[in-house]
C-alpha cells in the first residue's frame, strides 16, 4: 500500500515539474502584439528586394512629366522637365536643368547654350530638342524652332503639346498651312483646349477664309464662355463680311467681358445702332 502511495506521489511531483519547465519556456517566447507583428510585417516588406524594385519604379513614374495643357508662359512647360533623367549622362542631366534655370531667370540665350550642348551630347532623346525648340520659339528664331519640334516628333517625343508649339513656330513663320495642320493634329488628342481654336481661327483669318474663322472663333467661345478676345476678333470679321448687327453683338459683349477696345470700335461701327 505504502509502495502505491509512494509511486503515485512520485507521478505527481514529475507531472509539476514538467509543467513548470513548460511554462518556463513560455517566459522566453512573449506573445507579439497584433500592432507589433504588422510593423514588423511592414518593415520585412519595406525590405525585401522585390518592394524596393516597386518603388524605385513608382518613383520613376512619378518623375515622368504628366501632358499638362500648354500655356503663353512658355517657362512653364519647360518646368515640367525638371526631374528630367538620364541614365547614361550625368552632363546631360546638369545641361537640361541648367538650361530651364537659365530660362526661368529669362536668360535664354544662357538657354540656348546649354539646351544645344545636351543637344550635341544625346542627338537621339527627343526632350532635349523640345526645349531647345521651346527656347528658339520664345526668342522668336521661328524656322529653327520649327526644325527641333519635327526632329522631336521624328524621335516619337511622347508630348502632344509639340503639335501645339511647333504650330504657334509655323505662324510665326507666317507659314499658315503649316500651322493649321499642327493644330488640328494637337485638336485629335486634346479636343477640349479653347486656345488651338483660337490659334486655328487666327490663321483662316490669315488666310482671308472668313467663314472658317468665324466657325472656330465661335468653337472658341463654346469651349470658354468667357474668351473675350474671341468676341472681338470674331465682331472684327462679321463687320469685313458686312454682318454689323452681329458684329455690334459681339463688339458689346467683348465690352462687357472687360475688352477696353472694343469700345472705340463700337463708336465708329455700332453708332447708328445707338
Amino acid at each position: 500500500m505504502d509502495y502505491v502511495i509512494l509511486s503515485m506521489l512520485f507521478i505527481a511531483i514529475g507531472f509539476m515539474i514538467f509543467k513548470f519547465n513548460k511554462n518556463g519556456k513560455r517566459e522566453f517566447q512573449p506573445k507579439i502584439s497584433d500592432k507589433k507583428r504588422a510593423e514588423i510585417e511592414k518593415k520585412a516588406e519595406k525590405d525585401s528586394p522585390e518592394s524596393s524594385t516597386k518603388s524605385i519604379q513608382e518613383q520613376q513614374k512619378e518623375d515622368i512629366p504628366k501632358t499638362i495643357l500648354p500655356s503663353k508662359n512658355f517657362t512653364l512647360e519647360l518646368n515640367r522637365f525638371k526631374s528630367f533623367y538620364d541614365n547614361e549622362s550625368v552632363e546631360l542631366i546638369q545641361f537640361m536643368r541648367n538650361g530651364i534655370k537659365k530660362s526661368n531667370a529669362q536668360n535664354y540665350r544662357g538657354a540656348l547654350e546649354d539646351f544645344s550642348h545636351a543637344v550635341e551630347l544625346k542627338p537621339f532623346e527627343p526632350t532635349v530638342h523640345y526645349c531647345r525648340g521651346i527656347v528658339k520659339l520664345i526668342l522668336k528664331n521661328y524656322e529653327s524652332a520649327i526644325s527641333d519640334f519635327t526632329e522631336a516628333v521624328r524621335l516619337q517625343i511622347n508630348e502632344q503639346n509639340v503639335f501645339f508649339y511647333r504650330g504657334l513656330a509655323n505662324y510665326g513663320a507666317k507659314d499658315f498651312d503649316y500651322a493649321i495642320l499642327d493644330f488640328s493634329n494637337f485638336v485629335k488628342s486634346v479636343s477640349n483646349f479653347a486656345e488651338v481654336y483660337f490659334n486655328l481661327a487666327l490663321c483662316y483669318k490669315q488666310k482671308r477664309d472668313y467663314q472658317k474663322a468665324i466657325q472656330f472663333f465661335t468653337e472658341t467661345i463654346n469651349k470658354n464662355p468667357r474668351y473675350e478676345v474671341a468676341y472681338f476678333e470674331r465682331a472684327l470679321i462679321k463687320n469685313k463680311i458686312e454682318d454689323k448687327e452681329g458684329c455690334c453683338r459681339d463688339l458689346k459683349k467683348a465690352m462687357e467681358m472687360g475688352h477696353l477696345e472694343a469700345y472705340h470700335y463700337i463708336k465708329e461701327f455700332c453708332e447708328v445702332q445707338n
